[in-house]
């Protein structure tokens, strides 16, 4: 199947109340476990990569290699880049095929967040590609950028919506990134107010943190994205590790990654299950 865009996969999502994960990957392990997953489960997915995972695994062959997988599945699949802080890593992006990325300029004052945001849904735009934007600030760090995290205003997203002319919006309203416990609470009143100024897919960033209960929670009130990263990032580091604990003298790597495929396969699966995309595609 051809890969898709995020508005393409997002707004029958928010239409009809579930959740599309948005699983960031660090190497093919990753994604294979994310596809394989996602068509046994005939779910829409996204693959999310941010500008260190592309530095890290190539801006070229990897997003080709994504695409190629994305392309024999079954399922509709985007290809995301998560959290660009420039119009430089956007421009890469858009040479590698991505179908969607996110500029995320929260950090700086708003105006300056609408002019670069606005640039960015002009390029993108201008290639087929969705746009994702970000309103307040989401706490913890991602990439290079750390923020204690301002909490979006309801009444600034009407504005920052038709300003931009984005296509999804990332909203801050309680959780955090590169969170281990799951245990974030989120302000669903604010998400609410949120969900009434726009009628755009909301985003929640940070997803690993928060228990599952309050992500349902949040999809009932307009949260169309959900981002996953940290938690796959130490499902499979901790796999890694108890898999070369038990075998120390094995060499084949194929052996020694197997057991960590599986197991983020299995955290997928919990995690498309619980946001409701089951059947979905």
């Amino acid at each position: 199947m051809a890969l898709v865009t995020s508005k393409e996969i997002l707004v029958p999502a928010r239409q009809k109340g579930y959740g599309v994960g948005a699983f960031n990957c660090v190497n093919l392990e990753y994604v294979r476990a994310v596809l394989d997953t996602a068509v046994a489960l005939h779910s829409p997915v996204i693959i999310a990569v941010t500008p260190g995972a592309a530095k890290y695994s190539g801006w070229v062959g990897f997003p080709a290699a994504i695409r190629a997988m994305a392309q024999a599945a079954s399922v509709p699949v985007c290809l995301h880049l998560d959290h660009g802080s420039s119009t430089e890593e956007v421009e890469k992006a858009l040479r590698a095929g991505f179908t969607s990325v996110m500029i995320d300029a929260s950090h700086l004052p708003l105006g300056e967040n609408i002019a670069l945001t606005r640039r960015v849904v002009e390029m993108a735009h201008a290639a087929g590609v969705s746009v994702e934007g970000e309103l307040g600030e989401i706490g913890g760090q991602e990439e290079h950028v750390e923020s204690a995290g301002v909490l979006t205003d309801p009444e600034a997203v009407p504005g920052f919506v038709e300003a931009t002319g984005l296509d999804v919006l990332a909203a801050s309203f309680g959780s955090v990134h590169q969170k281990a416990a799951r245990d974030a609470v989120l302000d669903l009143e604010r998400l609410e107010r949120i969900a009434r100024a726009t009628f755009l897919p909301l985003v929640l960033h940070g997803g690993s943190g928060v228990p599952f209960p309050t992500v349902q929670q949040a999809i009932a009130r307009g949260v169309a994205k959900i981002n996953v990263g940290t938690e796959l990032q130490r499902t499979f580091t901790r796999t890694l590790r108890e898999t070369l604990s038990a075998h120390p003298a094995e060499w084949d790597v194929r052996k020694l990654l197997g057991p960590s495929v599986k197991a983020l396969g299995q955290a997928v699966r919990e995690r498309l299950e619980v946001f409701g995309s089951v059947d979905q595609a």
